[in-house]
Protein backbone atom coordinates (compact mmCIF):
# COMPACT_ATOMS: atom_id res chain seq x y z
CA UNK A 1 0.00 0.00 0.00
CA UNK A 2 3.04 2.12 1.21
CA UNK A 3 4.22 1.70 -2.96
CA UNK A 4 1.24 2.38 -4.07
CA UNK A 5 1.20 5.59 -2.46
CA UNK A 6 4.54 6.75 -3.79
CA UNK A 7 4.06 6.60 -6.93
CA UNK A 8 3.83 10.17 -8.40
CA UNK A 9 0.11 10.97 -9.58
CA UNK A 10 -0.07 11.93 -12.81
CA UNK A 11 -1.67 15.85 -13.28
CA UNK A 12 -4.96 16.52 -16.11
CA UNK A 13 -4.27 18.63 -18.89
CA UNK A 14 -4.71 22.29 -17.81
CA UNK A 15 -6.35 24.40 -20.74
CA UNK A 16 -4.93 27.81 -21.21
CA UNK A 17 -7.70 30.58 -21.77
CA UNK A 18 -7.28 33.66 -23.20
CA UNK A 19 -9.72 36.31 -21.49
CA UNK A 20 -8.87 39.59 -23.06
CA UNK A 21 -11.38 41.83 -25.07
CA UNK A 22 -10.90 42.54 -28.41
CA UNK A 23 -12.18 45.87 -28.52
CA UNK A 24 -9.98 46.69 -25.45
CA UNK A 25 -6.91 45.41 -26.86
CA UNK A 26 -8.12 48.02 -30.57
CA UNK A 27 -8.31 51.05 -28.43
CA UNK A 28 -5.15 50.16 -26.60
CA UNK A 29 -3.34 50.02 -29.87
CA UNK A 30 -5.28 52.67 -31.90
CA UNK A 31 -4.22 55.26 -28.60
CA UNK A 32 -0.33 53.92 -28.39
CA UNK A 33 -0.71 54.42 -32.46
CA UNK A 34 -1.43 58.21 -31.93
CA UNK A 35 1.06 58.50 -29.92
CA UNK A 36 3.75 57.25 -31.65
CA UNK A 37 2.32 59.99 -34.30
CA UNK A 38 3.31 62.96 -31.75
CA UNK A 39 6.46 61.31 -30.48
CA UNK A 40 7.94 60.69 -33.95
CA UNK A 41 7.88 56.74 -32.70
CA UNK A 42 9.51 56.80 -29.61
CA UNK A 43 6.21 55.67 -28.18
CA UNK A 44 6.40 52.40 -29.50
CA UNK A 45 8.91 51.14 -26.24
CA UNK A 46 5.82 52.17 -23.97
CA UNK A 47 3.21 50.71 -26.65
CA UNK A 48 4.81 46.88 -27.05
CA UNK A 49 5.38 47.51 -23.30
CA UNK A 50 1.27 48.06 -23.17
CA UNK A 51 0.29 45.42 -25.43
CA UNK A 52 2.39 42.36 -24.11
CA UNK A 53 0.87 43.36 -20.52
CA UNK A 54 -2.18 42.81 -22.00
CA UNK A 55 -1.65 39.73 -23.08
CA UNK A 56 0.04 38.40 -20.63
CA UNK A 57 -2.32 39.30 -18.14
CA UNK A 58 -5.74 37.85 -19.77
CA UNK A 59 -3.79 34.44 -20.89
CA UNK A 60 -4.71 31.67 -18.02
CA UNK A 61 -2.74 29.24 -17.73
CA UNK A 62 -4.70 26.72 -15.36
CA UNK A 63 -6.95 29.75 -14.28
CA UNK A 64 -3.82 32.17 -13.35
CA UNK A 65 -2.08 34.49 -15.82
CA UNK A 66 1.68 35.15 -15.96
CA UNK A 67 3.11 38.86 -15.18
CA UNK A 68 5.19 41.02 -17.34
CA UNK A 69 7.33 43.47 -15.42
CA UNK A 70 9.57 45.08 -18.24
CA UNK A 71 9.40 49.03 -19.16
CA UNK A 72 9.46 50.99 -21.99
CA UNK A 73 12.03 52.85 -20.64
CA UNK A 74 13.99 49.26 -20.74
CA UNK A 75 13.36 48.86 -24.47
CA UNK A 76 14.37 52.40 -25.08
CA UNK A 77 17.25 51.68 -23.86
CA UNK A 78 18.27 48.24 -25.77
CA UNK A 79 17.35 50.20 -28.86
CA UNK A 80 19.97 53.11 -28.02
CA UNK A 81 22.61 50.56 -27.40
CA UNK A 82 21.89 48.65 -30.68
CA UNK A 83 21.99 52.05 -32.07
CA UNK A 84 25.41 52.82 -31.01
CA UNK A 85 27.10 49.67 -32.79
CA UNK A 86 24.98 49.71 -36.11
CA UNK A 87 25.88 53.50 -36.73
CA UNK A 88 29.56 53.61 -36.51
CA UNK A 89 29.26 50.66 -39.10
CA UNK A 90 27.55 52.07 -41.16
CA UNK A 91 28.85 55.29 -41.37
CA UNK A 92 32.27 53.42 -41.85
CA UNK A 93 30.74 52.13 -45.00
CA UNK A 94 28.99 55.72 -46.03
CA UNK A 95 32.43 57.12 -46.35
CA UNK A 96 34.09 53.92 -47.67
CA UNK A 97 32.06 54.28 -50.61
CA UNK A 98 32.53 58.45 -50.98
CA UNK A 99 36.06 57.63 -50.35
CA UNK A 100 36.15 55.18 -53.33
CA UNK A 101 33.23 54.20 -55.71
CA UNK A 102 34.82 50.75 -56.57
CA UNK A 103 35.12 49.72 -53.41
CA UNK A 104 30.76 50.01 -52.69
CA UNK A 105 30.19 46.38 -54.33
CA UNK A 106 32.85 44.95 -51.92
CA UNK A 107 31.51 46.29 -49.18
CA UNK A 108 27.86 46.05 -49.86
CA UNK A 109 27.67 42.45 -48.85
CA UNK A 110 30.30 42.63 -45.69
CA UNK A 111 27.83 45.36 -44.44
CA UNK A 112 24.39 43.17 -45.02
CA UNK A 113 25.78 40.38 -43.18
CA UNK A 114 26.75 42.18 -40.50
CA UNK A 115 23.16 43.53 -40.21
CA UNK A 116 21.77 39.91 -40.64
CA UNK A 117 24.24 38.48 -37.76
CA UNK A 118 23.63 41.00 -35.41
CA UNK A 119 20.01 40.89 -36.29
CA UNK A 120 20.02 37.18 -34.88
CA UNK A 121 21.75 38.54 -32.26
CA UNK A 122 18.77 41.07 -31.56
CA UNK A 123 16.68 37.89 -31.79
CA UNK A 124 18.21 36.03 -29.38
CA UNK A 125 18.63 39.12 -26.89
CA UNK A 126 14.97 40.11 -27.16
CA UNK A 127 13.85 36.70 -26.27
CA UNK A 128 16.03 36.68 -23.51
CA UNK A 129 14.85 39.55 -22.05
CA UNK A 130 11.30 38.63 -22.66
CA UNK A 131 11.58 35.76 -20.52
CA UNK A 132 13.53 37.39 -17.54
CA UNK A 133 10.33 39.86 -17.43
CA UNK A 134 7.87 36.91 -17.24
CA UNK A 135 6.50 35.21 -14.23
CA UNK A 136 4.57 32.54 -13.31
CA UNK A 137 2.57 31.81 -9.94
CA UNK A 138 5.56 33.88 -8.64
CA UNK A 139 8.27 31.79 -10.22
CA UNK A 140 10.39 34.03 -13.03
CA UNK A 141 11.43 32.24 -16.45
CA UNK A 142 14.78 33.05 -17.18
CA UNK A 143 17.65 32.57 -20.22
CA UNK A 144 21.20 32.27 -20.40
CA UNK A 145 23.59 31.08 -23.37
CA UNK A 146 25.42 33.69 -26.12
CA UNK A 147 23.63 35.71 -28.35
CA UNK A 148 26.65 35.98 -30.77
CA UNK A 149 26.60 31.96 -30.38
CA UNK A 150 23.21 31.97 -31.36
CA UNK A 151 23.79 33.84 -34.18
CA UNK A 152 26.88 32.33 -35.71
CA UNK A 153 24.81 29.12 -35.82
CA UNK A 154 21.93 30.98 -37.51
CA UNK A 155 24.02 32.03 -39.84
CA UNK A 156 25.59 29.21 -41.31
CA UNK A 157 22.30 27.30 -41.04
CA UNK A 158 21.01 30.74 -43.33
CA UNK A 159 23.71 29.46 -45.94
CA UNK A 160 22.41 25.97 -46.06
CA UNK A 161 19.11 26.80 -46.64
CA UNK A 162 19.95 29.26 -49.50
CA UNK A 163 22.20 26.28 -50.88
CA UNK A 164 19.49 23.55 -50.55
CA UNK A 165 16.54 26.25 -52.38
CA UNK A 166 14.76 26.38 -48.38
CA UNK A 167 14.81 22.33 -48.00
CA UNK A 168 16.76 22.88 -44.69
CA UNK A 169 14.77 25.26 -43.10
CA UNK A 170 12.84 22.89 -40.86
CA UNK A 171 16.02 21.62 -39.76
CA UNK A 172 17.49 25.27 -39.15
CA UNK A 173 14.16 26.02 -37.09
CA UNK A 174 14.65 22.74 -34.86
CA UNK A 175 18.14 23.23 -34.15
CA UNK A 176 18.24 26.60 -33.05
CA UNK A 177 15.31 26.25 -31.08
CA UNK A 178 16.66 23.46 -29.04
CA UNK A 179 19.73 25.94 -28.42
CA UNK A 180 16.96 28.26 -27.13
CA UNK A 181 15.49 26.04 -25.15
CA UNK A 182 18.20 24.13 -23.43
CA UNK A 183 19.14 28.03 -22.02
CA UNK A 184 15.79 28.34 -20.66
CA UNK A 185 14.52 28.12 -17.69
CA UNK A 186 11.31 28.19 -15.19
CA UNK A 187 12.98 28.41 -12.13
CA UNK A 188 14.81 25.41 -11.71
CA UNK A 189 13.45 23.30 -14.37
CA UNK A 190 15.52 23.94 -17.39
CA UNK A 191 13.44 23.96 -20.71
CA UNK A 192 13.87 21.32 -23.66
CA UNK A 193 12.71 20.80 -27.37
CA UNK A 194 11.85 17.73 -28.34
CA UNK A 195 10.58 19.09 -32.13
CA UNK A 196 12.58 17.36 -35.36
CA UNK A 197 12.83 18.81 -38.21
CA UNK A 198 11.78 16.12 -40.28
CA UNK A 199 8.19 16.35 -38.33
CA UNK A 200 8.27 20.07 -39.22
CA UNK A 201 8.84 18.89 -43.22
CA UNK A 202 5.98 16.18 -42.70
CA UNK A 203 3.21 19.11 -41.98
CA UNK A 204 4.30 21.40 -44.14
CA UNK A 205 6.22 20.40 -47.60
CA UNK A 206 3.01 21.13 -49.75
CA UNK A 207 3.91 24.90 -48.76
CA UNK A 208 7.17 24.36 -50.07
CA UNK A 209 5.80 23.33 -53.62
CA UNK A 210 3.60 26.39 -53.84
CA UNK A 211 6.32 28.95 -52.49
CA UNK A 212 7.45 29.66 -56.33
CA UNK A 213 3.36 30.42 -56.87
CA UNK A 214 3.19 32.79 -54.36
CA UNK A 215 5.85 35.11 -55.10
CA UNK A 216 4.05 35.56 -58.38
CA UNK A 217 0.39 35.44 -57.45
CA UNK A 218 0.48 38.38 -55.00
CA UNK A 219 -3.31 36.98 -53.20
CA UNK A 220 -1.49 33.72 -52.74
CA UNK A 221 1.07 34.90 -51.02
CA UNK A 222 -0.63 35.70 -47.38
CA UNK A 223 -2.79 32.58 -47.43
CA UNK A 224 -0.06 30.55 -48.26
CA UNK A 225 2.22 32.70 -45.22
CA UNK A 226 -0.55 32.29 -43.10
CA UNK A 227 -0.57 28.54 -43.29
CA UNK A 228 3.04 28.31 -42.97
CA UNK A 229 2.73 30.09 -39.95
CA UNK A 230 -0.32 27.57 -38.64
CA UNK A 231 1.90 25.18 -39.14
CA UNK A 232 4.99 26.14 -37.73
CA UNK A 233 3.26 27.19 -34.61
CA UNK A 234 1.38 23.70 -33.97
CA UNK A 235 4.71 21.78 -34.23
CA UNK A 236 6.55 24.29 -31.87
CA UNK A 237 4.38 24.40 -29.20
CA UNK A 238 3.98 20.27 -29.22
CA UNK A 239 8.17 20.50 -28.79
CA UNK A 240 8.32 22.46 -25.67
CA UNK A 241 9.60 20.88 -22.66
CA UNK A 242 10.40 22.52 -19.08
CA UNK A 243 10.44 19.58 -16.94
CA UNK A 244 7.98 16.95 -17.53
CA UNK A 245 5.32 20.05 -18.62
CA UNK A 246 4.70 19.58 -22.14
CA UNK A 247 2.10 21.90 -24.72
CA UNK A 248 -0.40 20.72 -27.26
Amino acid sequence: MDQINSVPRIQPPARIHFSGDRGDFRRLVTRGALLELVTLGFYRFWLATDMRRHLWSHTEIDRDAPEYTGTGRELLIGFLFALAIIAPIYLAYFLLTMEAERLQAFASFPLLAFFYVFGQFAIYRARRYRLTRTAWRGVRFWMDGSGWVYALRASLWAILVGLTLGLALPWREASLERYKMRHSYYGNLQGSFEGRGWEFFKRGWWLWLLAPIAFYVFPAAPFVYAAFKAVEWRWWLSGIRFGDVRLE
